[in-house]
């Protein structure tokens, strides 16, 4: 693979970003207009909607824009939340993380350990330690459904020694304890609770709190596949008795997440419910536990839990994953054999990767997960990188050799193909485009206006005070362009408007299901279900009037503008569906081929207490048709890239890059819309 080296101030944040040793709680939700600086912020944050593979992408534009909340120098530890939303000091975390009640049996340890982020406080869980694992947190399904899918799950013993599991709406699946098999004939059916979604709150399909947005349905268009989980053959046991089946506490997060990644984590001592995009921001002292100090002080991996966050990722992958088909691993073998034997067929590198992946020393494990998507699973939404926060200055202190290790990982980090290409057209379009389009969002040639949305961000909380009167219309995506197109609209003069996308990395598909309502009053998008291999419309109601109620009034919102969206290689995720859908739509590209992304993002958890985001196999974005993104989307009218040597400033060497300067001719641009649609 062609890689170059990575400019240092990247690498930095790169680095940052990565460590998190200054955990930056995600507030993406609730803050403004996001324009990426770098998407480093993105890991930090956990709003996980873009990725580690965009993590250079506008880190040498970020002078253009006022400091954002999760931006590389806040990670740095300079970060500042509002003072409603910032945790509790992590302090004495080891006793307040400490299990209310132990029961010893001869089978296993139960431990009753509290639930950070439940809607109770006094929120506990019934977590097992098997003694032939007695390091893996195990949960009873029943249990997971109470706290996490709204419950009324069934356990019913069968003759054959399996146990069928009826979910409240009827839906079932059946677990062989035996054979260590999991199998439903409609698996969406079974894991999907809808209730929250319908009411405004994220879950299911709807990924955000967005107050402005509502799921109204799902209608699959094809029966299912069934589809089989094989745990027992990743060497992943499972266990039951006549009321309950019990999974690793990582199996249930990773198999019943959602779209809005609602999911479950342990760190042993604790659960942790998490209901937003990031990664552990119900408790800032989640590593504070005698395990995680030990292997990052030297001490090697405990063998069950290096043994079980290997079979996760077996899981993960073989049936979690999306399958986009950008990744170096035979996408065949990965989900016909398996994640182990794709590895293997990788050749030398491969089997190198597998056996640090499984090393008890963490340090060999940390990295092996660092290059996995930087490798072999990179396809731009995958990121398996490892966040660890630390908290206090003990701590600090401790990890101090191995911060020295992973800096001298970092000297000589080299950038993938992929994340060239993105990072190119990013850094070339910040550099060029236009300061009054960067500050004001809005620009304006005859008849033609420009837009520009550099992600797809939701402010709920900005929603949620503008709607009660106490805020303003928020900055966020929907905000910035329901502005535009008002303004647009009162001008008298403008027929065509342009969404300028070309530095947008994706976001919340309800932010771009938000705009694209109101351009044009679609109430749906269409996905596929890489797992049961259906296609289905997720319909949705949106507040277009903006006035608090999503009612019969909505449907008089109507801008009458021809539409087009600008593209290029950054144009990634969120960022590359929109323009399809506005396509579809009626509408045009100008720019170039946008960067692709078809599938939404998940999360999925390893026994270890790690989180990673994959390409999720529950909604990969489609056409009417059918077909994903995962290509991208042709411009209509190709705008020119050029070439243009530089020198290199730290090595001096002469260095060709893309000339983006057509994305900023804005008067250019708008020429050839107002052309097109003449």
């Amino acid at each position: 693979m062609n890689k170059k080296l990575y400019p240092a101030a990247i690498a930095a944040v790169v680095l940052c970003a990565l460590l998190a040793f200054t955990i930056v709680h995600n507030i993406a939700a609730n803050s403004g207009d996001q324009e990426q600086t770098a998407h480093a912020q993105e890991i930090a944050e956990g709003a996980d909607q873009q990725t580690a593979q965009e993590l250079a992408e506008g880190a040498e534009g970020a002078d253009q824009q006022a400091p954002q909340e999760g931006s590389a120098d806040q990670q740095a530890g300079q970060a500042e939340t509002p003072e409603d939303n910032t945790p509790a000091p992590a302090q004495n975390l080891k006793d307040t993380n400490s299990p209310l009640s132990v029961t010893e049996t001869e089978e296993y340890t139960e431990k009753t350990l509290r639930v950070a982020g439940a809607a109770s406080e006094e929120q506990t869980a019934a977590v097992r330690f098997y003694k032939e694992s007695p390091n893996v947190p195990y949960m009873g399904i029943r249990e997971y459904f109470d706290l996490m899918l709204g419950g009324g799950l069934k356990v019913e013993a069968n003759e054959d020694g399996a146990y069928t599991l009826t979910n409240a709406a009827g839906a079932q699946a059946v677990v062989d304890t035996g054979k260590g098999t999991v199998s439903a004939q409609d698996m969406p059916a079974f894991e999907n609770c809808f209730d929250e979604a319908r009411e405004g709150k994220a879950g299911s399909f709807k990924d955000s709190d967005a107050p402005y947005l509502r799921l109204r349905e799902v209608v699959y268009e094809d029966e299912p596949t069934p589809v089989v989980f094989e745990l027992g053959k990743l060497g992943i046991e499972l266990h039951a008795n006549d009321e309950e089946v019990w999974f690793p506490v990582a199996i249930l997060s990773s198999w019943l997440t959602d779209i809005a990644q609602n999911r479950v984590v342990c760190n042993g001592d604790c659960l942790y419910v998490c209901r937003e995009k990031s990664a552990y921001e119900m408790d800032n002292g989640y590593f504070s536990t005698e395990y995680f100090d030990k292997i990052l002080t030297g001490s090697e991996r405990a063998e069950d839990l290096a043994a079980y966050s290997y079979a996760e990722l077996g899981f993960i992958f073989r049936y979690m994953y999306g399958y986009p088909g950008r990744t170096e691993l035979d996408p065949e073998i990965l989900r016909g054999e398996g994640f182990d034997e794709a590895l293997a067929a990788w050749g030398e590198e491969g089997q190198a990767l597998r056996a640090e992946l499984a090393s008890r020393d963490f340090k060999d494990f940390w990295f092996a997960m660092f290059k996995l998507s930087d490798g072999p699973m990179e396809d731009g939404h995958n990121n398996t990188s490892l966040s660890i926060g630390v908290v206090d200055a003990d701590q600090t202190d401790k990890y101090r050799d191995f911060r020295t290790y992973t800096w001298s990982k970092f000297d000589n980090l080299e950038m993938s193909e992929f994340v060239q290409k993105l990072s190119a057209a990013s850094n070339g379009i910040y550099n060029v485009r236009p300061e009054e389009l960067s500050m004001n969002k809005y620009y304006k040639c005859g008849d033609t206006a420009v837009i520009l949305l550099n992600g797809f961000t939701v402010d709920a909380r900005g929603w949620n005070s503008y709607y009660s009167g106490e805020g303003e219309l928020p900055e966020d995506t929907m905000g910035v362009a329901a502005r535009g197109l008002k303004k647009a609209s009162e001008d008298g003069g403008i027929r065509n408007v342009v969404f300028d996308l070309s530095t947008n990395p994706g976001g919340y598909s309800d932010a771009a299901m938000g705009v694209l309502s109101l351009m044009t009053g679609r109430d749906y998008l269409n996905g596929y279900n890489e797992q049961s291999k259906q296609a289905f419309r997720v319909y949705f109601d949106v507040d277009r009037n903006l006035d608090g109620e999503i009612n019969e009034e909505d449907d008089k919102v109507n801008y009458d503008f021809n539409y087009a969206v600008m593209t290029s290689g950054a144009s990634f995720s969120c960022g590359n569906m929109f323009p399809f859908l506005v396509k579809e739509e009626g509408g045009m590209v100008i720019g170039e081929r946008s960067g692709g992304g078809s599938c939404s993002i998940q999360k999925a958890v390893l026994s270890e207490g790690f989180e990673i985001s994959v390409s999720g196999c529950k909604f990969k974005l489609a056409d009417g048709s059918g077909s994903d993104f995962e290509q991208g989307v042709t411009p209509d009218i190709p705008l020119e890239v050029g070439v243009k040597k530089e020198v290199n400033e730290i090595t001096g060497e002469v260095m060709e890059s893309p000339d983006y300067s057509a994305f900023g001719d804005l008067d250019g641009v708008c020429r050839a819309v107002s052309g097109y649609f003449q």
